[in-house]
Protein backbone atom coordinates (compact mmCIF):
# COMPACT_ATOMS: atom_id res chain seq x y z
CA UNK A 1 0.00 0.00 0.00
CA UNK A 2 1.42 3.17 -1.12
CA UNK A 3 1.22 6.46 1.94
CA UNK A 4 1.66 9.82 0.44
CA UNK A 5 2.70 13.07 2.37
CA UNK A 6 1.94 16.46 0.86
CA UNK A 7 3.53 20.14 1.78
CA UNK A 8 6.46 18.66 4.17
CA UNK A 9 7.45 22.46 3.08
CA UNK A 10 10.43 22.55 5.76
CA UNK A 11 11.39 19.19 5.70
CA UNK A 12 10.54 17.82 9.02
CA UNK A 13 8.44 14.83 8.30
CA UNK A 14 11.51 13.93 6.16
CA UNK A 15 13.87 14.31 8.46
CA UNK A 16 11.69 12.72 11.60
CA UNK A 17 12.55 8.95 12.65
CA UNK A 18 8.98 8.50 13.32
CA UNK A 19 8.61 8.12 9.63
CA UNK A 20 11.28 4.89 9.43
CA UNK A 21 7.95 3.18 11.40
CA UNK A 22 5.37 3.88 8.49
CA UNK A 23 7.91 2.89 5.86
CA UNK A 24 8.50 -0.80 7.77
CA UNK A 25 4.37 -1.43 6.23
CA UNK A 26 3.83 0.57 3.65
CA UNK A 27 5.37 2.52 0.37
CA UNK A 28 6.06 6.35 1.26
CA UNK A 29 6.26 8.98 -1.07
CA UNK A 30 7.13 12.39 0.72
CA UNK A 31 7.04 15.86 -1.16
CA UNK A 32 8.32 19.02 -0.27
CA UNK A 33 6.70 21.21 -2.94
CA UNK A 34 3.76 23.23 -3.76
CA UNK A 35 2.10 21.62 -6.75
CA UNK A 36 -0.08 22.62 -9.52
CA UNK A 37 -3.53 20.62 -9.32
CA UNK A 38 -2.63 18.70 -12.44
CA UNK A 39 0.80 17.78 -10.44
CA UNK A 40 -1.13 17.12 -7.29
CA UNK A 41 -3.75 14.90 -8.89
CA UNK A 42 -0.53 12.52 -10.59
CA UNK A 43 0.64 11.96 -7.06
CA UNK A 44 -2.34 11.51 -5.32
CA UNK A 45 -4.60 9.76 -7.89
CA UNK A 46 -2.85 6.31 -6.49
CA UNK A 47 -2.63 6.64 -3.17
CA UNK A 48 -3.77 4.24 -0.68
CA UNK A 49 -3.08 6.50 2.39
CA UNK A 50 -2.59 10.45 1.93
CA UNK A 51 -1.13 12.59 4.62
CA UNK A 52 -2.03 16.27 4.26
CA UNK A 53 0.22 18.59 6.54
CA UNK A 54 -2.26 20.93 7.89
CA UNK A 55 -4.78 22.79 5.38
CA UNK A 56 -1.63 23.41 2.68
CA UNK A 57 -3.35 21.49 0.33
CA UNK A 58 -7.34 21.86 -0.50
CA UNK A 59 -9.11 18.72 -1.22
CA UNK A 60 -12.06 20.26 -3.37
CA UNK A 61 -15.36 18.00 -4.62
CA UNK A 62 -13.17 17.98 -7.87
CA UNK A 63 -9.69 16.64 -6.21
CA UNK A 64 -11.38 14.00 -3.77
CA UNK A 65 -13.47 12.69 -7.27
CA UNK A 66 -9.40 11.99 -8.50
CA UNK A 67 -8.73 9.73 -5.17
CA UNK A 68 -9.62 6.24 -7.08
CA UNK A 69 -7.94 4.17 -4.53
CA UNK A 70 -7.54 5.75 -1.45
CA UNK A 71 -8.88 4.55 2.11
CA UNK A 72 -7.78 7.33 4.59
CA UNK A 73 -6.64 10.80 4.67
CA UNK A 74 -4.70 10.77 7.70
CA UNK A 75 -5.19 14.65 8.33
CA UNK A 76 -2.67 16.49 10.63
CA UNK A 77 -4.39 18.87 13.42
CA UNK A 78 -7.93 19.03 14.09
CA UNK A 79 -8.91 21.83 11.46
CA UNK A 80 -10.82 20.56 8.06
CA UNK A 81 -12.28 23.31 6.31
CA UNK A 82 -9.96 22.07 3.34
CA UNK A 83 -11.86 19.35 2.66
CA UNK A 84 -14.92 19.38 0.95
CA UNK A 85 -16.41 17.04 3.79
CA UNK A 86 -19.78 16.25 2.32
CA UNK A 87 -18.16 15.10 -1.05
CA UNK A 88 -16.27 12.76 0.98
CA UNK A 89 -19.15 11.61 2.88
CA UNK A 90 -20.50 10.85 -0.56
CA UNK A 91 -17.18 9.34 -1.82
CA UNK A 92 -17.25 6.68 1.70
CA UNK A 93 -13.55 8.27 2.66
CA UNK A 94 -12.69 8.35 6.30
CA UNK A 95 -10.75 11.49 7.34
CA UNK A 96 -8.75 11.00 10.91
CA UNK A 97 -7.37 13.79 12.75
CA UNK A 98 -4.77 14.26 15.54
CA UNK A 99 -4.50 17.01 18.16
CA UNK A 100 -4.20 20.50 16.70
CA UNK A 101 -1.05 22.77 17.88
CA UNK A 102 -2.69 24.84 20.63
CA UNK A 103 0.06 25.19 22.94
CA UNK A 104 2.08 26.33 20.34
CA UNK A 105 -0.44 28.74 19.56
CA UNK A 106 -0.88 30.21 23.06
CA UNK A 107 3.26 30.50 23.54
CA UNK A 108 2.54 32.94 20.50
CA UNK A 109 -0.10 35.06 21.55
CA UNK A 110 2.06 36.14 24.40
CA UNK A 111 5.37 36.56 22.06
CA UNK A 112 3.39 39.40 20.20
CA UNK A 113 2.13 40.39 23.71
CA UNK A 114 5.50 41.05 24.89
CA UNK A 115 7.10 42.30 21.84
CA UNK A 116 4.70 44.74 21.84
CA UNK A 117 4.39 45.92 25.10
CA UNK A 118 7.88 46.21 25.65
CA UNK A 119 8.74 47.72 22.20
CA UNK A 120 11.19 44.63 20.98
CA UNK A 121 11.01 45.02 17.47
CA UNK A 122 11.81 48.48 17.75
CA UNK A 123 14.40 48.14 20.00
CA UNK A 124 16.08 45.59 18.08
CA UNK A 125 15.92 47.61 15.17
CA UNK A 126 17.46 50.76 16.75
CA UNK A 127 20.25 48.76 18.73
CA UNK A 128 20.91 46.79 14.85
CA UNK A 129 21.41 50.31 13.68
CA UNK A 130 24.24 51.34 16.42
CA UNK A 131 22.01 52.96 18.69
CA UNK A 132 21.03 52.55 22.50
CA UNK A 133 16.98 53.54 22.68
CA UNK A 134 15.97 54.90 25.60
CA UNK A 135 12.63 53.48 25.57
CA UNK A 136 9.83 52.87 28.39
CA UNK A 137 7.63 50.03 27.37
CA UNK A 138 4.70 48.63 30.17
CA UNK A 139 4.19 45.85 31.79
CA UNK A 140 1.28 43.16 31.32
CA UNK A 141 0.44 42.69 35.06
CA UNK A 142 -2.90 44.17 35.87
CA UNK A 143 -3.67 44.70 32.34
CA UNK A 144 -6.96 43.50 30.61
CA UNK A 145 -7.18 40.69 28.32
CA UNK A 146 -10.20 40.19 26.23
CA UNK A 147 -10.10 36.45 24.99
CA UNK A 148 -12.88 36.17 21.71
CA UNK A 149 -13.51 32.09 22.24
CA UNK A 150 -12.75 29.75 25.04
CA UNK A 151 -11.65 26.31 23.39
CA UNK A 152 -8.15 24.70 23.54
CA UNK A 153 -6.53 28.01 22.40
CA UNK A 154 -8.18 30.23 24.59
CA UNK A 155 -8.24 28.78 27.04
CA UNK A 156 -4.35 28.39 27.10
CA UNK A 157 -3.88 32.03 26.56
CA UNK A 158 -6.10 32.65 29.97
CA UNK A 159 -4.62 29.98 31.88
CA UNK A 160 -1.03 32.00 31.27
CA UNK A 161 -2.39 35.61 31.38
CA UNK A 162 -3.52 34.95 35.24
CA UNK A 163 -0.31 33.92 35.71
CA UNK A 164 0.83 37.30 34.35
CA UNK A 165 -1.61 38.75 36.77
CA UNK A 166 -3.60 39.80 34.17
CA UNK A 167 -7.42 40.63 34.18
CA UNK A 168 -9.35 38.03 31.99
CA UNK A 169 -12.95 38.59 29.98
CA UNK A 170 -13.88 36.77 27.70
CA UNK A 171 -16.28 35.60 25.25
CA UNK A 172 -17.43 33.43 22.52
CA UNK A 173 -20.81 32.73 20.07
CA UNK A 174 -21.57 29.01 22.12
CA UNK A 175 -19.68 29.91 25.71
CA UNK A 176 -21.52 30.30 28.57
CA UNK A 177 -21.01 32.13 32.06
CA UNK A 178 -20.91 29.13 33.70
CA UNK A 179 -17.74 27.55 31.46
CA UNK A 180 -16.02 31.00 31.90
CA UNK A 181 -16.10 31.02 35.78
CA UNK A 182 -15.59 27.31 35.69
CA UNK A 183 -11.99 28.47 34.61
CA UNK A 184 -11.92 31.53 36.73
CA UNK A 185 -12.84 33.87 33.86
CA UNK A 186 -15.08 36.67 33.51
CA UNK A 187 -17.72 36.02 30.91
CA UNK A 188 -19.09 39.59 29.17
CA UNK A 189 -20.37 40.51 26.09
CA UNK A 190 -18.43 41.22 22.88
CA UNK A 191 -19.27 44.90 22.94
CA UNK A 192 -17.87 45.11 26.54
CA UNK A 193 -14.72 42.59 26.02
CA UNK A 194 -13.59 45.09 23.14
CA UNK A 195 -14.12 48.40 25.46
CA UNK A 196 -12.39 47.26 28.33
CA UNK A 197 -9.63 45.32 27.00
CA UNK A 198 -6.01 46.26 26.44
CA UNK A 199 -5.23 43.20 24.56
CA UNK A 200 -7.61 41.54 22.17
CA UNK A 201 -6.87 38.02 21.61
CA UNK A 202 -8.91 35.91 18.73
CA UNK A 203 -9.33 32.23 19.59
CA UNK A 204 -12.58 30.90 17.65
CA UNK A 205 -12.73 28.69 14.70
CA UNK A 206 -13.50 29.87 11.20
CA UNK A 207 -17.02 28.59 11.03
CA UNK A 208 -19.94 30.53 9.15
CA UNK A 209 -21.27 32.29 12.54
CA UNK A 210 -17.80 33.25 13.12
CA UNK A 211 -17.04 34.84 9.58
CA UNK A 212 -16.14 38.76 9.22
CA UNK A 213 -16.90 38.62 12.88
CA UNK A 214 -15.35 41.32 13.66
CA UNK A 215 -15.41 44.29 11.17
CA UNK A 216 -15.47 48.33 11.64
CA UNK A 217 -18.18 48.76 13.92
CA UNK A 218 -16.37 46.46 16.69
CA UNK A 219 -12.84 48.02 16.12
CA UNK A 220 -14.19 51.40 16.92
CA UNK A 221 -15.61 49.95 20.12
CA UNK A 222 -11.90 49.46 21.21
CA UNK A 223 -9.58 51.23 23.58
CA UNK A 224 -7.03 53.23 21.61
CA UNK A 225 -4.21 51.87 23.19
CA UNK A 226 -6.00 48.22 22.19
CA UNK A 227 -3.77 45.62 20.55
CA UNK A 228 -5.70 42.71 18.71
CA UNK A 229 -3.74 39.51 18.19
CA UNK A 230 -4.99 37.08 15.55
CA UNK A 231 -4.05 33.47 15.82
CA UNK A 232 -6.89 31.91 14.47
CA UNK A 233 -8.01 32.96 10.32
CA UNK A 234 -7.66 35.53 8.86
CA UNK A 235 -11.32 35.23 7.76
CA UNK A 236 -12.97 35.73 10.79
CA UNK A 237 -12.43 39.89 10.65
CA UNK A 238 -12.74 42.19 8.25
CA UNK A 239 -9.11 42.84 7.26
CA UNK A 240 -9.78 45.77 5.07
CA UNK A 241 -11.41 47.49 7.98
CA UNK A 242 -8.59 46.56 10.66
CA UNK A 243 -6.22 48.18 7.84
CA UNK A 244 -8.23 51.19 8.28
CA UNK A 245 -8.30 51.44 11.80
CA UNK A 246 -4.74 51.07 12.20
CA UNK A 247 -3.75 53.30 9.64
CA UNK A 248 -6.04 55.93 11.78
CA UNK A 249 -4.58 55.14 14.77
CA UNK A 250 -8.13 54.15 16.13
CA UNK A 251 -6.34 51.17 17.79
CA UNK A 252 -2.47 51.08 19.26
CA UNK A 253 -1.47 47.82 17.00
CA UNK A 254 -2.07 44.09 16.16
CA UNK A 255 -0.16 41.05 16.20
CA UNK A 256 -1.02 38.77 12.73
CA UNK A 257 -0.13 35.29 11.99
CA UNK A 258 -3.22 34.74 9.75
CA UNK A 259 -4.57 36.82 6.98
CA UNK A 260 -7.61 36.48 4.75
CA UNK A 261 -4.82 36.03 1.69
CA UNK A 262 -2.23 33.42 2.32
CA UNK A 263 1.02 34.33 1.24
CA UNK A 264 0.53 37.63 2.42
CA UNK A 265 0.33 39.79 -1.15
CA UNK A 266 3.31 41.94 -1.78
CA UNK A 267 1.50 44.95 -1.62
CA UNK A 268 -0.87 44.54 0.80
CA UNK A 269 -1.10 47.35 2.76
CA UNK A 270 -0.23 45.59 6.25
CA UNK A 271 3.18 45.69 4.85
CA UNK A 272 3.74 49.37 5.42
CA UNK A 273 2.11 49.93 8.80
CA UNK A 274 4.65 50.51 11.50
CA UNK A 275 1.88 49.58 14.55
CA UNK A 276 1.57 45.71 13.63
CA UNK A 277 3.65 42.74 14.23
CA UNK A 278 3.03 39.99 11.36
CA UNK A 279 4.39 36.53 11.06
CA UNK A 280 3.53 33.94 8.32
CA UNK A 281 1.16 31.42 9.93
CA UNK A 282 3.77 30.35 11.96
CA UNK A 283 1.56 29.65 15.58
CA UNK A 284 1.30 25.89 15.59
CA UNK A 285 5.03 25.19 13.57
CA UNK A 286 6.98 23.81 16.20
CA UNK A 287 9.49 20.57 16.49
CA UNK A 288 7.37 19.57 19.41
CA UNK A 289 4.13 20.06 17.02
CA UNK A 290 5.55 18.28 13.77
CA UNK A 291 6.59 15.37 15.82
CA UNK A 292 2.70 14.63 17.18
CA UNK A 293 1.14 15.39 14.14
CA UNK A 294 3.49 13.04 12.38
CA UNK A 295 3.44 10.15 15.44
CA UNK A 296 -0.38 9.93 15.96
CA UNK A 297 -0.92 10.16 12.36
CA UNK A 298 0.73 6.73 12.11
CA UNK A 299 -1.06 5.48 14.90
CA UNK A 300 -4.45 6.66 12.84
CA UNK A 301 -3.17 4.72 10.39
CA UNK A 302 -2.00 1.53 11.71
CA UNK A 303 -4.72 1.29 13.78
CA UNK A 304 -6.83 1.74 10.51
CA UNK A 305 -5.30 -0.71 7.94
CA UNK A 306 -3.44 -3.04 10.25
CA UNK A 307 -5.27 -3.56 13.20
CA UNK A 308 -8.71 -2.47 11.72
CA UNK A 309 -9.42 -0.54 14.90
CA UNK A 310 -10.07 3.16 13.31
CA UNK A 311 -9.59 5.73 15.46
CA UNK A 312 -10.17 9.46 15.52
CA UNK A 313 -12.40 9.56 12.84
CA UNK A 314 -13.86 12.92 12.09
CA UNK A 315 -16.70 11.24 9.94
CA UNK A 316 -17.61 7.90 11.57
CA UNK A 317 -20.54 7.48 9.74
CA UNK A 318 -18.46 6.60 6.73
CA UNK A 319 -17.34 3.44 8.76
CA UNK A 320 -20.69 2.17 9.03
CA UNK A 321 -21.17 2.15 5.09
CA UNK A 322 -17.94 0.81 4.55
CA UNK A 323 -18.59 -2.07 7.06
CA UNK A 324 -22.31 -3.40 5.93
Amino acid sequence: MKVVILDDWEKSFFCNPQLEILKKHFEVEIYHDKPTNEILINRISDADIIIPIRERTKFTKEILQQLKKVKLIAQTGAGLAHIDMEEANRLNIPVSTTPGGSAAVVELNFGFMIAYSRQLITIHQEMKSGNWPCSVGFGLEGKTIGIIGLGKIGSGVAKVAKAFNMNVLAWGPRLTQERASEQGVTYTSLENLLQQSHFVVIAIRLVPETRKLLTKSHFNLMRKDAFLINTSRGDVLDEEALVHALKEKQIGGAGLDVFSQEPLSPDSPLLKLDNVILSPHIGWKTDNMFNKFLTVSIENIISFVIHNHPIRIANPEVLKKLNK
